[in-house]
């Protein structure tokens, strides 16, 4: 039997793959097996790959409750872009004052600066975001940043600029590689990724304020895809414009629920 990737690629369907991704979600090996083969049995040829997600959500939400896994992956598929407008309402629920998307001269080249928050410091934010959010984020990441800070920095004191940077920091969806924790920790750069760094994880920055965003409701694609062109990107913004969309009763009574339940 074959599934259809994201990318229209067929693959044999793997029933250990439902186990791994279930066990990544943080259920225990038992049941993990028995939602892979609960899915399995319903799974037919030719069906996709987004489909079969959809299906390990909901039954590892009867299993144990469980939210993280769901938000990862609802993370996951915002587009970098969007990723970015995220991130930017994440660190604004936290006190920060955003700015998005400036371009800065540094003493060499002209940068472009995903964010700039402004709250204990000012930082300079790169923002990145994988379709693929169990990959980790290496070290090159963290040496491009304090490359870039640098240059800016330099170019501050040297009259190519006005803009005043404390330090960089770098927020991901997946986890990091140790070099890139290393090395971070070693020249000063924050991190934020999945489950590090404590109070900056990623999850627990969403969670805290509840900035959830649409990509976690239970819609087809189209359907995201339709909010986010019209700025719509976390529950809140649905809550608050109601768009005129098909669904929209069902969209509000999935997003009161969430916001009620995480």
């Amino acid at each position: 039997m074959y599934i259809i990737k994201a990318d229209g690629r067929k693959e044999e369907f793997s029933e250990e793959k439902i186990i791994g991704t279930c066990v990544r979600a943080g259920v225990s090996d038992v049941i993990a097996r028995r939602i892979a083969k609960k899915v399995a049995a319903s799974v037919q040829d030719g069906m996709t790959t987004h489909k079969i997600y959809t299906m390990i959500l909901d039954e590892l939400d009867k299993a144990s409750g469980q939210s993280l896994f769901a938000l990862r992956e609802a993370v996951a598929n915002l587009d970098p872009v969007t990723f970015e407008l995220y991130i930017k309402k994440v660190l604004e629920a936290h006190g920060y004052k955003c700015t998005w998307n400036k371009l800065i001269q540094g003493m060499y080249v002209e940068h472009q600066v995903d964010l700039i928050a402004t709250k204990e410091k000012t930082f300079l934010i790169e923002c990145k975001r994988h379709f693929n959010p169990h990959r980790f984020t290496g070290l090159g990441i963290s040496l491009q940043v304090d490359a870039r800070l640098n240059d800016i920095v330099i170019g501050n004191k040297n009259g190519k600029n006005n803009y005043k940077f404390d330090a960089a920091w770098v927020v991901t969806n997946t986890k990091f590689s140790d070099h890139a924790k290393l090395y971070a920790k070693g020249i000063g750069i924050r991190l934020t990724g999945w489950r590090y760094e404590k109070e900056f994880s990623l999850e627990t920055l969403i969670q805290s304020e509840k900035v959830l965003p649409v990509t976690l409701l239970k819609a087809d694609i189209s359907v995201h895809r339709q909010l986010i062109s019209k700025k719509i990107i976390t529950l809140q913004d649905l809550l608050r414009e109601k768009p005129k969309i098909p669904n929209l009763k069902d969209l509000v009574a999935q997003a009161n629920a969430l916001l009620g339940k995480l």
